[in-house]
């Protein structure tokens, strides 16, 4: 299927921002390709251990309160 001419921009058009660039670029690629190119893993963030802790605060927090609503759940089924 050919590309209509307007989706191409002028040489003179060529932006700084390798990001646009990129996407514009994805947006041409088959699907097999688009597949392999973001099959890539992506390396595990560097955090400080600040983050770290409140991150592990926060899954305790989302652990309490799940155990909060389904024991509020089941106690209102008796009723």
């Amino acid at each position: 299927m050919p590309v209509p001419a307007e989706t191409f921009r002028d040489l003179g058009e060529l932006t700084t921002d390798p990001q646009r660039d990129a996407e514009e670029l994805v947006m041409f690629l088959e699907r097999d390709q688009l597949v392999a190119d973001k099959a890539h893993p992506v390396p595990r963030a560097h955090l400080s251990p600040r983050t770290r802790a409140a991150l592990w605060a926060l899954r305790v927090f989302v652990l309490v309160v799940s155990a909060m609503v389904i024991y509020t759940f089941f106690s209102q089924l008796a009723h």
